[in-house]
């Protein structure tokens, strides 16, 4: 009986360690995917900035972009895309 006890106990121990080391990692790899995630998105914000200053200077003015008009809203996503210069 003791033996099946020692081994119920030890089964027991390592199943908390285990769990223990595992949310650990997890929670390391979440870490980094936040940061990665926030990172991303600080650089669409950057690109959409300057997406926004680019079609200012090309002649659209400030409420064709706040308005959402098509063509100053196409500028931008092409912009985003690459495809303006």
């Amino acid at each position: 009986m003791r033996p099946i006890f020692a081994f119920a106990v030890a089964a027991l121990a390592v199943s908390v360690g285990t769990s223990t080391v595992v949310s650990a990692q997890k929670k390391s790899s979440t870490d980094a995917a936040k940061a990665s995630r926030a990172e991303a998105n600080q650089s669409m914000n950057d690109s959409f900035n300057r997406c926004v200053s680019l079609a200012k200077s090309r002649g659209f003015s400030r409420s064709d972009l706040d308005d959402n008009r098509a063509a100053a809203r196409n500028f931008v996503i092409r912009c985003m895309q690459g495809k303006q210069r």
